[in-house]
């Protein structure tokens, strides 16, 4: 089943760029692509890889918060496999990396689900401080930010508010049987990793990975031989990031590219230049990332596994 949601994921991403082909003009697409500079391409993954370890700090403190100890080489292979989930809604499907440490340490899945999710949320938070960067140029996105805080609002509300996680623990309590357990474990869980302090400077350090894809986007356009300022390549990336992750949809797949293309024509670039931008920008943020945790995967797995057992 899992294979079969992976090959409809590529079938709609080889449709979608198909698409976005016909939009350009192909032949005219294929020749702005031909006259890129691809040493910024490099630059680019560069960017993102740079990017991978900073999350992976942070990734390596919340694990840490909730006494979840790993050996630095199998923390990295449990990060880096987890970027194969990168094309799942929002990423939620790096809850598999809960999965990994259980296998290689037996840990619970109550104390690593939430570093998961926790580490979802603060890379919403990141993504909407690089958002105000630039949100004068764009004003209706603040829709999308306040729906994005108002249910920020309401889980951090739920997990303080003792009398409302209490009802709800008790309701699933009954729901799940004998995982009961775990459900009481992921909310002390989450009560340790919402501690404002580190939640904050985690979402902060994380800024500035998210910021290295935007700095990517703005290389990107000088290697087509365009120009847009950083504040403003800033904005158009985390923009449409967050609307990739709104949308629910595997990797923001159609929604974050024509988004990044909508808003460069808006800013003054063409059609063809600002499709070509989105699909280099695309492949260096999503796709470079789910082969590189795919790869990690296949590669270190039983080498890794065959330790642990």
């Amino acid at each position: 089943m899992a294979k079969n949601r992976i090959w409809i994921v590529i079938l709609f991403a080889v449709l979608l760029y198909l698409l976005m082909g016909i939009y350009a003009d192909f032949r005219n697409l294929l020749s702005a692509i031909e006259r890129f500079n691809w040493t910024y391409i490099l630059l680019l993954l560069v960017l993102t890889t740079a990017g991978y370890f900073i999350r992976f700090i942070k990734w390596n403190y919340f694990l840490r918060r909730v006494d979840v100890h790993l050996n630095l080489k199998d923390n990295l292979f449990v990060f880096f496999s987890g970027l194969s989930m990168i094309i799942t809604p929002a990423k939620v499907g790096e809850i598999w990396k809960g999965w990994l440490i259980k296998e290689i340490n037996g840990e619970s899945l109550g104390k690593t689900v939430p570093v998961v999710i926790i580490d979802r949320i603060t890379d919403l938070f990141s993504l909407i401080i690089l958002f105000f960067l630039g949100i004068f140029y764009y004003k209706e996105g603040i829709y999308i930010i306040l729906i994005l805080l108002l249910i920020l609002v309401g889980f951090f509300v739920i997990i303080r508010s003792r009398t409302i996680s209490e009802k709800i623990i008790s309701i699933l309590e009954h729901r799940v049987g004998k995982y009961s357990k775990d459900i009481k474990t992921m909310h002390q869980t989450f009560e340790k990793l919402i501690e404002p302090k580190g939640l904050i400077g985690m979402s902060i350090l994380n800024s500035i990975a998210w910021f290295f894809e935007c700095l990517g986007l703005y290389f990107v356009i000088i290697g087509f031989g365009e120009y847009l300022g950083i504040t403003l390549s800033t904005f158009v990336f985390s923009f449409a990031s967050l609307a990739g992750a709104v949308s629910m949809i595997p990797g923001g797949l159609g929604v974050s590219e024509a988004t990044i293309s909508g808003l460069l024509q808006l800013f003054g670039l063409t059609s063809i230049i600002a499709v070509g931008v989105a699909i280099i920008v695309r492949f260096g943020t999503l796709w470079y990332g789910a082969i590189l945790g795919l790869s990690v995967y296949m590669i270190f797995k039983k080498r890794i596994m065959k330790i642990k057992n």
